[in-house]
């Protein structure tokens, strides 16, 4: 069953942080059905993550362009890929 079918008016969000690599469509077509109120995005602010799989900059962008048609988006640190 679809999570927002088995909870039609529960108010939600997603935190999209520490931000790892991920598949544009995949991901826009995943936060559009659950249909969150909004999102924050944001890279690794405590260093913990490794830098290999954090997205490049321009992806995480292209994300949030897309993610503004259906829901509000919210970003926290952004910044070029560490090395």
């Amino acid at each position: 069953m679809e999570f927002r079918q088995k909870y039609p008016n529960t108010r939600m969000f997603l935190s999209l942080e520490p931000i790892m690599d991920f598949d544009l469509d995949k991901m826009l077509t995943w936060i559009e059905k659950i249909k969150p109120e909004f999102i924050y995005v944001g890279y690794d602010s405590l260093n913990k993550v490794s830098p290999q799989v954090e997205p490049d900059l321009e992806k995480v962008k292209l994300l949030m362009f897309h993610a503004k048609a259906f829901t509000k988006v919210n970003p926290k640190l952004l910044r070029e890929r560490r090395l």
